[in-house]
């Protein structure tokens, strides 16, 4: 299946999930057979991963495997090509110029894209700490003649990272569920300022939510292919939102990151947000969880259940439950982001 052909089925509403896989195996296939990076969970501990100080850059293999989360990639390529089709109608003088943060060695958002725009369409900048990641994009492009388009390769720390120019489009998706591990808030904070007025950011919002939650009974449903609709197990009295723990926008990052707290442990914490465990029948069947909900793009969204960056964590800080029970919990970036959560005692 060449390029073309994979990047229409992927940018068609009407194709089945079949077949949307179909293509994202071919893809995958494509671009190792090329560059010789092969996709590897990469379970052994952090095999091939940098630790920056503002989280973990996963392997150039682990990267490459992200492309198997269907649907996670199907709606993060439909966001970019959208994005860019709004950025040309919002900036008409000129080529777009993009920003592809963490781009791996795949460059699997945007790579399928860049044969539906002419070479003076876009500037293309990859961005990745992996220099092996930028090589084997580097292979791929010119394998599938695309060299002319102007794309530059950029070796650095995107939490870091000054462009030289203001881009008109961002992309940075560097994220695990409820932004564990990974530093998608450090590079929001520092990218999103970098942009041209008016200009896209995606994602467009990152919202992790505290619920009660059957979560047995969720992950059984879920596996047997049932479908999970939050409101319908909200009516049901089958889960309980508790507040939303962080939201994340490409305007509020900076500003979130500057009222940040310094920690005794070296992280810095966010402004916390307080939790009361509700009176609720038969509190024990019920799990403290974290749910990731991610809107890329205007109507390109990815909630619950839907890839594995949206699986639900369980918070175990909280467990077990007990009515009334108050907690603060606020996020922790540093070297290793996650949620902090302690409880509030009377005394």
């Amino acid at each position: 299946m060449k390029l073309k052909h994979i990047a229409d089925t992927l940018l068609d509403e009407a194709s089945p999930p079949a077949r949307l896989q179909e293509a994202l195996n071919a893809f995958v296939k494509l671009c190792t057979e090329i560059s010789g990076v092969v996709p590897d969970r990469s379970f052994d501990a952090w095999a091939g991963d940098s630790l920056l100080k503002d989280g973990v850059a996963i392997s150039p293999e682990a990267a490459a495997h992200c492309v198997h989360d269907t649907q996670r990639s199907v709606v993060f390529v439909r966001a970019a090509f959208a994005a860019i089709k709004a950025a040309q109608k919002r900036f008409a003088n000129g080529p777009i110029d993009i920003l592809y943060a963490g781009c791996g060695p795949f460059a699997t958002i945007l790579l399928p894209l860049l044969g539906r725009f002419n070479p003076d369409e876009l500037t293309v900048h990859l961005l990745d700490i992996h220099q092996r990641s930028l090589d084997s994009v580097a292979l791929i492009v010119k394998h599938c003649g695309l060299q002319t388009h102007r794309i530059s390769y950029l070796q650095d720390d995107a939490c870091n990272y000054q462009h030289p120019s203001n881009p008109h489009v961002v992309i940075a998706e560097t994220m695990q569920k409820s932004l564990e591990q990974e530093p998608q808030f450090a590079v929001t904070a520092n990218l999103a300022p970098q942009l041209q007025a008016r200009g896209i950011f995606i994602p467009q919002k990152v919202e992790v939510a505290l619920c009660l939650a059957k979560l047995d009974d969720e992950t059984a449903a879920f596996r047997r292919g049932d479908t999970l609709d939050p409101n319908a197990l909200v009516e049901a009295g089958n889960r309980y939102p508790l507040a939303t723990v962080l939201c994340l926008t490409p305007e509020d990052a900076q500003r979130l990151k500057q009222q940040a707290s310094q920690t005794d442990n070296d992280f810095l914490e966010l402004s916390p947000v307080n939790v009361t465990i509700p009176a609720t029948a038969h509190l024990d069947d019920f799990d403290a969880v974290l749910f990731t909900r991610i809107q890329a793009f205007e109507q390109h969204r990815l909630l619950d259940y839907e890839a594995e960056i949206t699986l639900p964590l369980r918070c175990n800080e909280l467990m077990p439950l007990h009515t009334e029970d108050r907690y603060r919990i606020s996020l922790q970036i540093g070297r290793y982001p996650k949620f902090s959560v302690t409880r509030i005692r009377d005394d």
